[in-house]
């Protein structure tokens, strides 16, 4: 009797939470907000964010003033000299001007913009690794069920044999074969179970867990859903080459600010060795550095169009590669579907019916193993389909950000 493979995960699924009573149910959000919730990558983004904030507020002080205090005419003892002697205190203060500390403050901010984009995206690449990591304990978890069945379905058959060896209706090798299989099957059963424990051991180890209190379905594994909507390059990655433009862009105005010359104006007291005070006042005017001022802003406005370039590449390639990954979520899904529901309900009604007529005597052993080998292989095929399906998903998924409301939260 032909059972589709999608209820007996469902069933398996059932039957390990319930022998696994005391562990949770981990779902792909669970997963993601665990992750993110401890590692360094948020601390280290903040502690940036931090950095730069105080550079700001360094950006926009004003330049510090000087005191100057200068001794004159003192040497050797000489009358003339000495009666000359004086020693005079300024004040100096260089007037900024231009608007070069907003220009400073801008630069900084369009940096922190920055900062705060390459993390958002640092945090997306580790949800897509995250996302990997689920779904291969969900392609594991699947790949038990077929593993189990095809066991079952080894010792029902060497059952059969061994009753044919028996009665003298089959050779005594066909028992070895059938005893071969049932020990074959047993231990790809085995290594389907430790495959699927050290793929969930290395999801629990993004947030350091003990994997056994954890469970996860794969009830869902052979659900295939297109992509609903159009599909559009993430937001949080072109932000960050906005985000480069922008700074490219602040930096642009910092030196044209910094090409205008700031005088620098000083006051202050002179004592004379007749007992005589009085003041002096100066101002001081930067001159020449006009070329290299220009050449700085040559500069600037050259990483801007590099930037804007930049910008308008990384679209190209973001909606090329999100073209190229909805190709490989169609082509996996309709193997996976076309297996599932053309070749598997087949490859089973065979099994079934060869394994009736070897009861009575039509078909040989070598029969029954091959119609057995066709479903086991019907549905590796299908689980890899469909491994490849949500694979191809996570890709497709990161390109778009799917999951950016969810790196927003862990700021």
């Amino acid at each position: 009797m032909y059972i589709p493979l999608r209820a007996a995960l469902i069933l398996g699924a059932c039957l390990s939470s319930a022998a696994q009573a005391q562990s949770q149910p981990l779902t792909l959000d669970d997963a993601l907000r665990r992750t993110l919730a401890v590692t360094p990558q948020t601390a280290s983004a903040t502690a940036r964010v931090e950095a730069l904030s105080a550079t700001r507020t360094a950006a926009g002080l004003r330049p510090p003033p000087t005191i100057d205090v200068t001794a004159e005419n003192f040497g050797p003892p000489s009358r003339d000299l000495y009666d000359q002697f004086q020693v005079t205190g300024s004040y100096s203060q260089r007037i900024e001007r231009g608007g070069k500390r907003e220009a400073r403050v801008t630069v900084v901010d369009r940096d922190i913009d920055l900062a705060r984009a390459q993390a958002l995206v640092a945090r997306l690449d580790i949800i897509a690794a995250v996302q990997r990591g689920y779904v291969e304990v969900q392609a594991t978890q699947a790949a038990l069920e077929p593993a189990r069945q095809r066991l079952a379905v080894a010792e029902a058959l060497e059952r059969d044999v061994r009753r044919r060896v028996a009665s003298a209706r089959d050779p005594v090798f066909a028992g070895t074969r059938a005893r071969t299989a049932v020990a074959q099957a047993k231990v790809d059963l085995a290594l389907a179970e430790h495959a699927s424990e050290a793929a969930l051991r290395r999801l629990t180890a993004y947030w350091g867990d003990a994997p056994e209190r954890w469970t996860v379905s794969a009830a869902n594994f052979l659900d295939f859903a297109s992509p609903a909507g159009p599909v559009r390059p993430s937001g949080a990655d072109l932000a960050v080459a906005e985000a480069k433009g922008r700074r490219a862009g602040a930096a642009i105005d910092l030196e044209r600010a910094n090409a205008v010359r700031d005088p620098t104006l000083s006051a202050g007291p002179r004592y004379l060795r007749t007992g005589d005070l009085g003041f002096v006042a100066g101002v001081s005017i930067p001159i020449g550095g006009r070329r290299l001022a220009q050449a700085r802003i040559s500069e600037a406005e050259a990483e801007r169009r590099r930037a804007d370039a930049d910008l308008a590449f990384e679209r190209f390639n973001r909606e090329r590669d999100i073209m190229l990954a909805e190709e490989k979520v169609e082509e996996a899904r309709h193997e996976a579907e076309a297996t599932r529901d053309e070749i598997l309900p087949v490859a089973d009604r065979t099994l079934s019916e060869v394994r009736f007529g070897y009861s009575r005597g039509f078909f040989s052993f070598a029969d029954v193993s091959v119609a057995q080998s066709a479903l086991t292989d019907a549905r590796a095929r299908m689980i890899d389909a469909a491994r490849r399906y949500h694979e191809a998903r996570v890709d497709l998924d990161r390109l778009t950000g799917r999951f950016t409301r969810i790196a927003e939260e862990a700021r």
